[in-house]
């Protein structure tokens, strides 16, 4: 268990946070933020899947945690953690709010469970986006349902998470929208110490005086970056100043080569990812157009990074990142999943317009310092565990 915030809390709510997915980097800050306004401690369930090749940051953040052993369920539809030692955790230090997610997860089930016994007000943090498109979807809505409707409160990230969530039958009045941040002062300060050599970064990938496109992400296919390939080999035979970078590591690399082969592509370079976060910031600051072309993201935690670094964006309206987070004709563009013409067509506008995309990465960067900033995230996260002390009758004194 690491150290906790020395910042002095402004109250002393004790908050449980049950975390299903990794200790990925981008949670961190958030935890710490939130470490701040309360006394809180973070359960881990599961430390690495081996899905990501996590970053290394040249920053610690500091808030309480605790891995939590963790016995692994092989199913259908992945590996499930069951973690039983959450019982005692939450029995023994009896927590004012219990904060879990990822209604798939056994362990969160069991802290339910436990919550709604010792009466300990539940807060229900989630990215659902729509029903999972599938007879198991089916047959499991109702529990969606029953931990929605008996929730003391709800935190997601945008509207389409709110809407969803409402669907199911929860209390709009219930549901705080959090919209996802990242760490944006340790981007921007690394982006701006970068940004200065952006054509020596790009000359040492023999990338000097070009147009540089970048996707950063896994490669797989959910992320749709064949289509991106695609309309980059439509608009290479227009404009030869044109480079693409794919940044990600995952199974579909050999096809996403072999797919760039068989176009006969030229100025595409593929970096695996898993490099230190001063790296990746490098390969933001020499590109000139961020693209993310996926088929479905409940976020999109790269689209944050991007505007943080001062790009515009092109991303498909299957990511709620690119909903919330980008306006049409100020600072990107907003395309249909699948669609390599609509990417094709933003690119030819950024592509062809220097002024305009220097003018779109301003205002990305000013849309994120003022709307997507850990504070403003964490402020709104506080907002819902005040509603859950106000109106359980145990915890007024509290607030």
């Amino acid at each position: 268990m690491n150290s906790p915030s020395k910042t002095k809390k402004t109250n002393s709510i004790k908050v449980a946070l049950i975390h299903g997915g990794e200790m990925a980097p981008y949670i961190h800050p958030i935890f710490e933020e939130l470490s701040r306004k309360v006394d809180l401690i973070v359960y881990y369930c599961l430390v690495n899947s081996n899905v990501h090749r996590w970053d290394l940051w040249p920053r610690r953040y500091y808030y309480r945690y605790k891995v939590l052993p963790r016995i692994p369920i092989k199913t259908s539809i992945g590996t499930l953690s069951l973690n039983p030692s959450v019982l005692n955790e939450i029995i023994k230090n009896r927590p004012d709010i219990v904060v879990i997610g990822n209604w798939v997860d056994l362990t969160m089930w069991l802290t339910f469970a436990i919550a709604k016994l010792l009466k300990i007000p539940i807060i229900y943090w989630t990215e659902g986006i729509r029903e999972p498109q599938s007879i198991l979807g089916m047959i499991t809505r109702p529990f969606r349902m029953l931990l929605i409707k008996r929730s003391n409160a709800i935190i997601v990230p945008g509207k389409l998470s709110k809407n969803y969530v409402i669907s199911l039958g929860a209390d709009a009045e219930k549901v705080f929208i959090a919209r996802n941040a990242i760490d944006n002062k340790l981007f921007i300060e690394l982006s701006d110490k970068y940004r200065s050599c952006k054509e020596e970064l790009k000359s040492q990938l023999g990338l000097k005086g070009k147009v540089v496109v970048l996707y950063v992400g896994q490669l797989i296919k959910r992320k749709g970056v064949e289509h991106l390939i695609k309309a980059y080999g439509k608009l290479k035979q227009e404009y030869d100043n044109l480079a693409l970078i794919i940044l990600g590591s995952g199974p579909l690399e050999y096809y996403l080569k072999n797919l760039s082969s068989s176009l006969k592509l030229k100025d595409i370079k593929f970096v695996p990812s898993g490099m230190k976060l001063k790296e990746l910031i490098k390969f933001y600051c020499l590109a000139d157009i961020f693209v993310l072309p996926t088929l479905e993201d409940v976020w999109g935690f790269v689209i944050n990074e991007a505007m943080a670094c001062g790009l515009p964006v092109i991303a498909s309206q299957a990511s709620q990142a690119a909903i919330e987070m980008i306006r049409p004709g100020e600072n990107g563009y907003i395309v249909k999943p699948r669609d390599s013409n609509q990417i094709y067509k933003a690119l030819k506008i950024l592509v062809h317009n220097q002024k305009l995309r220097r003018r779109m990465g301003e205002k990305s960067r000013e849309i994120i310092l003022q709307e997507f900033d850990l504070s403003t995230m964490v402020n709104s996260f506080f907002s819902a565990i005040k509603y859950c002390c106000i109106h359980h009758r145990r915890f007024g004194e509290l607030v």
